[in-house]
């Protein structure tokens, strides 16, 4: 991989018509990316005295230079699309003072992987409470049997009592749903992450009313089967 990472930088120098040696002005600029469901956001450092960033991008297999590609995504620090499943790119980004461009910032490889489809059956879930949790005390394990059900991208779901429904989207599970708990309504979004075919984790947010009251939790979930 850093054979190949150093490859694309390589040809990314060449294209572009940066030496290694070549004392960019302004710096380069830090590059981390996220994926939530199909969507993937890069986001860099702000560099000072840049007025444009230009995000370049390779696919996964790399093929040659001829398949580099780039946007100008004007003077912000962030640039978010979407994709499909099974996308795979390289990508990195420079910043420019309007006189010339950076080097390049770190390449980083991005991979959506493909909706699993046997989701379908009991997992073992471990819930962690956080914090302001009605009063409960942060760190406190909760584990029950939960149930899954998917048809397509389509998902139900079973946990800690609650009744649960959303969509799959890449390898994110997206659900809200609400059920009756100490007198009032508690009402939740999960999101969650598949991991492997049999792992799974995830945050819950949620907010319980009732009698005029109200206040707001997440937890965290874990998950296997």
């Amino acid at each position: 991989m850093k054979s190949k990472l150093s490859q694309i930088l390589f040809t990314f120098i060449i294209l572009f018509g940066f030496s290694t040696t070549t004392i960019a002005t302004p710096e380069a600029p830090t590059l981390t990316y996220s994926i939530n469901g199909l969507t993937v956001t890069a986001s860099w450092s702000a560099v000072p005295n840049a007025t444009e960033y230009k995000l370049s991008y390779a696919p996964i297999p790399y093929t040659g230079e001829a398949s580099i590609g780039s946007l100008d995504v004007g003077n912000t620090t962030s640039f978010s699309a979407t994709l499909w499943e099974g996308a795979a790119f390289y990508i990195a980004v420079q910043s420019s003072d309007g006189k010339g461009f950076s080097n390049y910032s770190n390449i980083e490889s991005v991979t959506l992987v493909t909706s699993p489809d046997d989701l379908t059956g009991n997992w073992n879930i471990t819930e962690t409470s956080g914090p302001n949790n009605c009063g409960e005390t942060q760190g406190v394990l909760r584990s029950y049997v939960g149930s899954i059900n998917q048809t397509g991208t389509s998902i139900t779901a079973s946990f800690g009592g609650g009744a649960f429904s959303g969509e799959l989207a890449g390898n994110t599970i997206s659900l809200s749903g609400s059920m009756p708990e100490d007198g009032g309504t508690t009402s939740s979004k999960m999101n969650i992450s598949i991991l492997s075919t049999n792992s799974l984790s995830g945050s819950i947010s949620w907010t319980w009313s009732g009698g005029g009251e109200s206040c707001l939790g997440t937890s965290s979930i874990i998950g296997s089967r």
